[in-house]
C-alpha cells in the first residue's frame, strides 16, 4: 500500500521568523489529517544524526510560532529536534527516523559566498532525498 504524500509532512524549521514563514507557506496546501513533523537541527559532536521526540528549549519560540500559524483540530503535529553535523544530511536522516513522506520548507537567506564555503542545504536536500522535497517561496510577511 502506498502512503499518502500529504501523509506524513517533515519540516525543517531554523528560528521564529523562518517557522513564521514556512507555516504561512504551507498552511494554504494542507489536507485533513496531515500530521506535521516539525523539526529543527542542533548541531552535534558526531557524525551520526539522533532525534530528540518533543520539544526543547530552543524550540518553544520556534516551535510555538509555527503552530500558532498553523493550529487546527484536523492536523496532528510531532516535534523532532534532530542532532547532527550536518543540517541537510540530519534532515535526510530525519526522514527515515520519522516516515515522512514529503519534506517541505522555504529557502532560507544565505548569500553567494557562504553557499560557495558551507554548500547549499536546500539543494543538497532536494538531491538526495528518498522522498519528495517541496520548497515554497519565501514571501514577505
Amino acid at each position: 500500500m502506498e502512503k499518502d504524500l500529504f501523509e506524513r509532512i517533515l519540516v525543517p524549521i531554523a528560528d521564529p521568523e523562518d517557522a513564521e514563514a514556512t507555516a504561512r507557506a504551507l498552511r494554504p496546501h494542507l489536507d485533513p489529517d496531515t500530521t506535521l513533523i516539525v523539526t529543527h537541527v542542533v548541531q552535534g559532536e558526531t557524525d551520526e544524526t539522533s532525534v530528540k521526540r518533543g520539544r526543547d528549549q530552543f524550540a518553544g519560540a520556534t516551535y510555538e510560532t509555527f503552530s500558532d500559524i498553523l493550529y487546527r483540530r484536523d492536523l496532528q503535529f510531532e516535534w523532532a529536534t534532530l542532532e547532527a553535523r550536518e543540517v541537510a544530511e540530519a534532515i535526510i536522516d530525519g526522514v527515515e527516523m520519522t516516515e515522512a513522506t514529503l519534506v517541505a520548507f522555504t529557502p532560507r537567506d544565505i548569500d553567494t559566498w557562504s553557499r560557495t564555503i558551507s554548500g547549499d542545504p536546500g539543494g543538497q536536500l532536494i538531491r538526495e532525498s528518498d522522498v519528495p522535497v517541496m520548497v515554497f517561496p519565501n514571501q514577505e510577511m
